[in-house]
């Protein structure tokens, strides 16, 4: 019950990602279309050009404003890091909407004009039209078309605007949900694949093995040269090739944490509003006054107290009483007992909603509601079907859910704070089962006249009735100054002495990180999230310089080192890549020491010559993820189960993930209990298949396409 609960509703992602929240993230509900002028940067205003064609700057602001608009609309939050996500996937939504165009062109695969007339009319209201035009309430049919008549006829500019582009979203939207179905409706699997899936499931093994870790060998009896990486690279070109330049940085972080001094602070503050709390008549008041995080008093139980401290303290406690000061995540928090009484642990009601007003916009007057409300209680009076009364009547009738198409919901007592007060105070009142009342509902949501009826009642629970009150825990001026100081004095010493800076950050007590694949395009920086100034700075940089300090987040100061320059084509690894590919081939060198040193030797000889014990499996089958006691180890997997390698003997050497292993095999056999049915097979692999299927065809057309990516110029 949207409505009520307060619960948003969220239309899934078409698959593969091709619809993204800007389809239904209309701009009309006080969105701002726009972004800076194009003329800042010069004569051109292309953000990327996909096979010749252009993406132009104010068409991606464009979007980005819708989509982020559908976000503050959904209540989700909307930092840096969250605008910089929204750009890269509405970026990723319109390369892809390039690139599909001509296929779908080809394909024939498109939305006529009657079609799209069709998805804003009251009889076949499409829902991402209806989510776009009610904010995720649940509204009349007839009200939302009305709307849609209002924006065509509009005169308002702006609004015009606004209203085309969410309708040519809506519409590329349609396209390509009509070719994902065209893809999956293709997906079928041919029966010699599901022969040989049920062959690796029937098919079992019971194994002997000898597992040589890696640290058998000591890292300083293996030397990895600058020979040894170029070969490794010439040899796999392919997991070494960048088509575009990046940069990689290492970093200390100096992070803005309350200091001692910080939390005597908050303490002695919430210590003094514990004493006024013990006084104060109006709890709810006082907690709205003195709050920084205000949370509805109301009922809890122990269900709901679980994330709590002191929870088993405040449950026992007797009305009157104040728990704390404790901590609980960021905030010094005390909790004041209110009152105590027995409630329903939920109940099931069923409703019928006559709303005077949606947020701020008049739906009908108060008289209008009454009548309708009168008319409702009359009809019932006379022996009119409860349901029927639900479609003709409420403001809060779904056809999509089962439910809700009867008026009727389930809560719990730990959702009464969620519910509008009036209803959620007689749903979980004295009321017997059969109980009805019409409750009048005024918020910042809606306005309106609820009908009740209750339907069931759970068993009564213990309950008190709690005002929590918190003070945040942060980090004042004075100890936003010390620690800038820090990172400012540390900036120093390494600007003035780039290679000093591993030895600084160790004598500064802060441990240096790194973050690599930095894109000239990024707006966020691996591991440190958005930063368009330090990816800024780390391209306009030579390698090895040092940044100045930069304040992420709000919470951390940083001071970075260009440590990697990587040209596109084939990437030469320095820092931290050098140092992982590194590891690699030191592994690969242990493995083969450990094959030579052990070859032509039974199991149990391997095994007391390196002090460890021969270890069994049984039934193993070539489809697992994970031999156990072992691991997921496929090259082992793929030993124990060729056809050529014969039961009884020695396997060579292998060398896997987590060590060298010799295997032998003493059985193999065909599971009895593995049955088959090939129309069950055929539909899990073809579900599973489709679920990708659009996903992984944009993958292979996007990588097959030039694409130039042209925001880095624009923005950073």
């Amino acid at each position: 019950m949207a409505i009520i609960q307060k619960i948003r509703d969220k239309y899934a992602k078409v698959a593969g990602a091709i619809i993204v929240l800007a389809l239904v993230g209309f701009v009309l509900m006080d969105a701002t279309s726009g972004g800076r002028n194009g003329g800042l940067f010069g004569k051109s205003t292309k953000v990327a050009e996909v096979d010749g064609t252009k993406i132009d700057y104010k068409e991606y602001e464009e979007r980005i404003a819708a989509y982020e608009n559908q976000m503050k609309q959904q209540n989700q939050p909307l930092d840096d890091n969250a605008r910089a996500q929204a750009r890269d996937q509405v970026f990723n939504q319109m390369v892809l909407e390039r690139l599909t165009g001509e296929i779908n062109q080809k394909l024939g695969v498109t939305v006529s004009d009657a079609e799209l007339k069709d998805m804003f009319s009251a009889n076949n209201l499409d829902p991402m039209v209806a989510q776009a035009l009610s904010g995720g309430q649940q509204v009349d049919p007839a009200q939302i078309a009305a709307r849609v008549l209002q924006l065509e006829k509009s005169k308002n500019p702006e609004e015009k605007a606004q209203w085309e582009l969410f309708k040519q979203q809506l519409k590329e939207a349609k396209i390509q949900g009509k070719f994902s179905a065209l893809v999956s409706g293709s997906v079928y699997t041919p029966k010699f694949i599901l022969d040989d899936q049920h062959e690796g499931r029937a098919n079992n093994a019971t194994i002997s093995y000898v597992n040589l870790p890696f640290t058998l060998i000591a890292d300083d009896k293996v030397k990895v040269t600058d020979d040894d990486i170029n070969k490794y690279i010439n040899a796999h070109k392919k997991q070494f090739e960048s088509k575009e330049e990046t940069r990689a940085i290492e970093y200390v972080s100096f992070n803005i944490l309350p200091s001692k001094d910080d939390s005597a602070r908050v303490m002695n503050t919430i210590n003094t509003l514990k004493a006024e709390f013990e006084t104060t008549g109006d709890a709810e008041a006082f907690v709205k006054r003195n709050s920084d995080n205000p949370i509805p008093v109301s009922y809890q139980t122990n269900a709901s107290l679980q994330q709590i401290p002191n929870a088993a303290e405040i449950l026992v406690a007797a009305p009157g009483t104040i728990v704390g000061p404790f901590y609980m995540g960021d905030n010094v928090t005390i909790a004041k007992v209110v009152e105590k009484a027995n409630f329903a642990d939920s109940v099931k009601v069923r409703h019928i909603l006559v709303m005077t007003k949606q947020g701020p916009n008049e739906v009908r007057t108060e008289a209008q509601a009454q009548a309708r409300m009168d008319s409702v209680l009359a009809m019932e009076k006379s022996g009119a079907n409860y349901d029927s009364l639900v479609v003709k009547f409420s403001d809060d009738y779904n056809p999509q859910k089962p439910d809700a198409s009867k008026g009727e919901y389930d809560f719990t007592l730990a959702q009464k704070s969620d519910l509008a007060k009036e209803f959620g105070d007689f749903a979980f009142s004295d009321a017997g089962v059969g109980g009805t009342k019409v409750v009048k509902v005024g918020n910042d949501k809606y306005s309106g006249l609820h009908y009740i009826q209750i339907l069931k009642k759970g068993k009564p629970v213990s309950s008190s009735k709690i005002a929590f009150v918190s003070k945040g825990l942060s980090a004042d001026n004075t100890t936003y100054n010390t620690l800038y100081g820090q990172a400012s004095q540390f900036a120093q010493k390494v600007s003035a002495n780039a290679k000093s800076f591993d030895k600084e950050a160790l004598a500064s007590g802060v441990a240096k990180q790194s973050a690599g694949g930095i894109s000239k395009n990024s707006f966020t920086v691996p591991t440190l999230g958005s930063s368009n100034d330090m990816v800024r700075w780390a391209y306009g940089a030579k390698l090895g310089d040092v940044s100045p300090i930069f304040t992420l987040g709000g919470n951390k100061f940083v001071v970075a080192k260009l440590s990697e320059i990587n040209a596109e084509g084939i990437l030469k690894p320095t820092g931290a890549t050098k140092t992982a590919l590194e590891n690699y081939l030191k592994q690969q060198k242990k493995a083969q020491m450990l094959i030579d040193a052990n070859k032509g030797k039974d199991l149990a000889a391997i095994a007391q010559n390196n002090q460890l014990q021969v270890a069994a499996a049984d039934s193993v089958t070539f489809v697992m993820n994970a031999i156990p006691n072992v691991g997921n180890e496929p090259k082992l997997l793929g030993y124990i189960f060729n056809k050529n390698f014969k039961e009884s003997t020695v396997s060579p050497g292998i060398a896997g993930m987590n060590g060298v292993y010799f295997v032998t095999v003493t059985k193999r056999f065909v599971n009895p209990a593995i049955g088959r049915n090939l129309d069950t097979e055929r539909n899990m692999n073809d579900m599973m298949m489709k679920s990708n299927a659009t996903q992984m065809i944009m993958q292979s057309v996007r990588e097959s396409a030039q694409v130039k990516d042209l925001r880095g110029k624009l923005y950073n």
